[in-house]
């Protein structure tokens, strides 16, 4: 089974990215196997981590953006992923930018995307989730946006209306203040914009509410900005978005080339908050040592996208795999003993 399934994540490369995605939703919510593609060994207690207000088996998850409507995730959890995070959503229905608007880089195990928030509205998601799993079976979370047609001076009450009709959905709720294809979007991502949003998440809910930033800020905007969600309460940072480039493609850049900007992140952040913050990376993560080195670097938890399209359904399984492999050379016992130690070897 899993060579059948490594040649069908072949075959769906072939197809366009964005015909190749919404084939691969469709296959997983209608005719998904329940094959055990996830090796329940690797559910070892020395994969175990803790983020927020919850303890997880192991450290990997999916990115938003992949199941943009809720439509699928009870299945992709299925695929051994620890939480999923479905989004961004926004309040109204949007369409998105002109197709195409994803596009492979394979060379460089990287994708280029200028998606533009297409989904079809925070009410139409909040229907997709009747009831929330069990923090047992699968940690879900909501991402959550702008409509492109909002002011930046209302983009408070877009962010508003998502929280107040997805929270109740959701374990943890993201604040999308990062994306570099929706224009001014990434302007927000300041102090004064921080603050607005605490004035309507209360201090409790902000113990489940993480910011994602972009890797694109100055590095004193970036420590400013992340001192501001500290001080505010805010459980963590999601670091990081995909890096804006013009070439080959006008849009987001992810996979491979992202991986020093994100780690680089951490440590940035890291200078900062000292470790009471906690953090979730994402940005170019294909291998078990790629794990470790976020972790090192002081992530709670990490999150993947491109190395799914690129690996196939069996990517949590080899990536724990590999990260166990490399914890038993270093003779790691736990997780929660190396978080951090890039900064005190």
């Amino acid at each position: 089974m899993p060579t059948l399934l490594s040649s069908l994540s072949r075959l769906m490369r072939l197809l366009p990215p964005e015909w190749a995605h919404d084939l691969a939703l469709f296959g997983l919510k209608n005719f998904n196997p329940k094959i055990a593609l996830f090796d329940e060994s690797n559910r070892a207690e020395k994969l175990q981590t803790h983020v927020g207000e919850f303890r997880l088996p192991h450290p990997l998850g999916l990115a938003a953006g992949f199941d943009k409507n809720a439509r699928a995730y009870r299945e992709l959890g299925s695929l051994g992923f620890s939480f999923v995070e479905v989004g961004t959503v926004t309040p109204k229905p949007q369409a998105g930018n002109p197709k195409p608007r994803i596009f492979r880089l394979a060379g460089q195990r990287a994708l280029i995307n200028r998606m533009g928030f297409n989904n079809d509205g925070a009410e139409a998601m909040a229907l997709q989730i009747p009831s929330l799993p069990s923090a047992e079976q699968l940690i879900l979370g909501v991402n959550i946006g702008k409509n492109k047609n909002t002011a930046a001076e209302h983009a408070l009450d877009d962010y508003r209306i998502c929280f107040e009709r997805l929270s109740p959905k959701a374990h943890y709720v993201v604040i999308n203040i990062s994306s570099p294809n929706t224009p001014g979007l990434r302007d927000l991502a300041g102090p004064d914009f921080i603050k607005g949003l605490a004035s309507f998440i209360s201090p409790e809910e902000r113990k489940r509410t993480w910011i994602k930033l972009d890797p694109d800020q100055s590095r004193e905007h970036f420590k400013k900005t992340v001192e501001t969600i500290a001080a505010q309460g805010f459980v963590g940072v999601v670091l990081t978005n995909t890096h804006r480039v013009e070439k080959p493609e006008t849009g987001g850049l992810s996979g491979a080339p992202l991986a020093v900007r994100a780690a680089a992140h951490l440590e940035y952040a890291w200078e900062v908050h000292q470790g009471s913050l906690a953090m979730i990376s994402s940005g170019g993560i294909f291998s078990g040592l790629d794990i470790l080195e976020r972790i090192k670097r002081g992530a709670n938890a990490v999150q993947i996208y491109t190395a799914l399209v690129y690996m196939g359904p069996l990517v949590v399984k080899n990536l724990l795999r590999q990260l166990s492999e490399e914890m038993d050379l270093i003779g790691c016992q736990s997780l929660e003993d190396i978080r951090g130690s890039h900064y005190h070897p």
